[in-house]
């Protein structure tokens, strides 16, 4: 059916009840019939949603996608990716022609970046790719927290890294593991959000109550994305560092204070604590900007290579402070839906 606006006259029978008929089209398309239950939901700005509990939209759980010879990798698994954010269970892929590359960099792909994707069939000419997990196993604020955690980790760790210098246990394979796990997480939840916009599955099923929570969550996805990024970048520049620098108590004070702003925005935003948000943004953004203002002045030695280092290190902070408050403002604009 597509999509209209319709026009009922409010019924009133038995001097109480008011009745509103529904489009016949509509109730036969989701398969009501009379004595059948649907479910009215009051949404805050004074309109009803009316859910048919006999149907949900079915997903479409296939796709197919065409490699054409003059196909760049790069597009391809944009391609693939889309699909899975999409809510595909089975990606099938079709190649013109034999490309052991490809293939390689799609199994990698699949591995590395999209949970629970697993490669069933290859031969030379097609490969089958099929997502194993339903998104509902897992809340989106579960998702968030362990894409906190995972962060945490990166970020205590390099604190960790930065005091301890050459005698650090911290790995580069270990960095670049934390952040395919946050990568993956992240395309996951949007995977969740996408599907539960469509109807797939209900907002309930993956822990929200309203459409208007999407934007909201689906902004603290993408900028918990980003935080592991720099705090990936933070912790392969603190790896290069062997020895105690200037200002090195500045640094590590500020490491650990952005630390515990990125924790804090988080928890604020699950908690839903507007009052809490407004503080931090009012009290501890300013505190951040201070100690870096500091720190820009004592780096001005003649080791180049450590003065790039160190700037890169600052530089990353900063984003995440920034990418902390963004959170923060999310919390106060979930709070106002």
């Amino acid at each position: 059916m597509s999509m209209m606006k319709l026009v009922r006259r409010v019924q009133l029978t038995g001097g109480s009840t008011f009745i509103v008929s529904i489009p016949k089209e509509w109730a036969a398309s989701v398969g009501i019939t009379k004595g059948s239950l649907v479910t009215l939901t009051l949404e805050h700005d004074g309109t009803i949603r009316v859910i048919p509990s006999v149907k949900k939209p079915q997903a479409i759980t296939s796709a197919e996608v065409v490699v054409a010879k003059n196909a760049s990798h790069g597009a391809v698994l944009r391609e693939v990716m889309s699909k899975y954010l999409v809510g595909y269970k089975t990606i099938h892929l079709k190649f013109s022609h034999d490309d052991p590359e490809l293939r390689r960099k799609l199994k990698e792909v699949a591995v590395r970046k999209l949970i629970g994707a697993e490669v069933l069939h290859e031969s030379s000419h097609e490969m089958t790719i099929q997502v194993l997990v339903n998104v509902e196993d897992l809340p989106i604020s579960n998702i968030i927290l362990k894409m906190k955690d995972t962060n945490k980790s990166t970020l205590y760790d390099t604190i960790d890294a930065l005091r301890k210098g050459a005698s650090s246990s911290l790995s580069t394979e270990e960095i670049f593991a934390r952040d395919d796990i946050v990568d993956k997480l992240y395309l996951y939840g949007l995977r969740q959000l996408n599907t539960a916009l469509k109807g797939y599955i209900g907002l309930d099923e993956i822990g929200l109550s309203r459409p208007e929570e999407v934007l909201s969550y689906g902004m603290v996805l993408k900028n918990l994305e980003r935080i592991g990024d720099h705090a990936a970048s933070i912790a392969t520049q603190a790896m290069k560092i062997t020895s105690e620098f200037p200002g090195f108590e500045e640094m590590v004070s500020y490491g650990e204070r952005v630390s515990e702003m990125f924790e804090e925005s988080v928890k604020t935003f699950l908690e839903r604590n507007k009052k809490l948000a407004n503080d931090l943004l009012d009290g501890k953004v300013e505190e951040l900007k201070e100690i870096e203002k500091r720190l820009s002045t004592v780096y001005t030695m003649s080791d180049a290579l450590l003065l790039t280092t160190l700037r890169m290190i600052i530089g990353s902070y900063r984003r995440i402070a920034d990418y902390s408050s963004d959170i923060l403002e999310a919390t106060i604009d979930l709070h106002d839906i």
